[in-house]
């Protein structure tokens, strides 16, 4: 595995926003970009291995999702995919109603609000303090025209595992298509679709120790099969003619390999590392309030805390040998506070305060000492 340090000896602690490529993904990529360089359309030999390796990963990833392999497409990550799920089944249904949550990610809120201008009524639930949405507001607000309900796996900011398996009961009842973005609970936690009850499934590969710039889409073959997902990219027949492109090669080995070691059941390790990081925060003397929580309902390796009287900001610029974020890296050249941290109910000085913290396979007890005591001191300098 690689060191998630830098020579400058960076204790890197945002594992939310991307992981490290793990050694056995680079010397996948690197055999394909040396050996298995040949597209995977072409019908000459050299091609037709490469269009081998391609299909063994499509075949790995749909038996860990526990699903046919022609229900497996890649993409260029979660944002392509989420939008190709989405707007895919909404162009089949023109004006039908779509139900999200307010604390998805952008690449599903921004898409659903891009419908809403199209024409499509949609509706946004509320969510509780946790940031976690009630299931029986998801029956209330169904419609007769409702044709997709959008709710992610696990939050990106605070780590709020949702009920999905609760919610699929309701959509499958109803006869509405359930996608769920399941970027940030891959490998955190059990994704085996029957077992959730979703006809949508979406992740990214660079969320789990892969590569950027590829991601998965499981569509379900009883959903297409009634309504065929609309392709937003023309051009090629790839990927079964839902999505054109000359396959991504090297980074769908990659991910294979990524998929290849992950173990949800690996997350104790990362809970007692979470517990000693705060122990060692309030010991410090860094008062500081949790915005996540810590309990089963949440992810293990992450926590998002509000330090009053603290920018963000500064803190990040202060903060030189520790890698935290203040919030979504989607979000970080936006002004505006966390759309997550505000549907919770926190007031904007709190929001302006927080930080979020994620903690990765190699992190160390070392490392969680060190970087509590630089977060504790670059605190202390900046309320001063």
């Amino acid at each position: 595995m690689t060191s998630e340090r830098t020579t400058m000896s960076l204790i890197y602690l945002d594992h939310q926003a991307t992981t490290p490529p793990d050694e056995a993904v680079l010397a996948a990529m690197n055999e394909a970009n040396t050996r298995l360089f040949a597209n995977p359309a072409s019908p000459h030999a050299a091609g037709l291995r490469v269009f081998s390796e391609v299909e063994r990963v499509r075949d790995l990833i749909a038996r860990f999702l526990d699903v046919r392999k022609t229900e497996i497409y890649f993409t260029s990550g979660a944002t392509e995919a989420n939008n190709l799920a989405i707007k895919g089944i909404a162009a089949e249904h023109p004006g039908g109603h779509v139900l999200t949550s307010a604390v998805e990610h952008k690449s599903v809120l921004d898409t659903c609000r891009s419908l809403e201008q199209a024409g499509h009524p949609l509706t946004v639930l509320p969510v509780d303090e946790q940031g976690r949405v009630r299931p029986e507001d998801v029956a209330a607000h169904l419609r007769p025209d409702t044709i997709l309900v959008s709710i992610m796996l696990a939050n990106n900011e605070i780590g709020t595992i949702q009920p999905i398996r609760e919610i699929a009961q309701i959509t499958r009842e109803a006869s509405v298509p359930l996608h769920c973005d399941a970027t940030q609970g891959m490998g955190y936690l059990p994704t085996r679709a029957p077992d959730l009850g979703v006809d949508l499934l979406t992740f990214s590969g660079h969320k789990i120790y892969g590569p950027k710039g590829v991601g998965v889409l499981f569509a379900a073959n009883d959903l297409t099969d009634r309504s065929p997902l609309r392709r937003l990219l023309h051009g090629g027949a790839q990927e079964r003619g839902l999505r054109a492109g000359t396959l991504n090669t090297p980074a769908i080995l990659g991910l294979g390999a990524a998929v290849g070691l992950l173990d949800h059941r690996a997350a104790s390790q990362l809970t007692n590392l979470r517990a000693r990081l705060l122990n060692e925060l309030a010991g410090g003397g860094a008062r500081f309030e949790c915005n996540s929580g810590t309990d089963a309902g949440f992810l293990p390796h992450a926590v998002n805390l509000s330090f009053t009287g603290v920018d963000a900001q500064q803190l990040l610029l202060d903060l030189t040998d520790v890698a935290v974020s203040s919030g979504s890296a989607c979000n970080s050249s936006s002004q505006e506070p966390s759309h997550v941290l505000r549907a919770i109910g926190l007031s904007d000085e709190r929001i302006k305060s927080s930080i979020r913290l994620s903690i990765g396979r190699s992190t160390t007890e070392a490392d969680i000492v060190q970087a509590a005591a630089s977060l504790t001191a670059a605190v202390a300098r900046c309320r001063r």
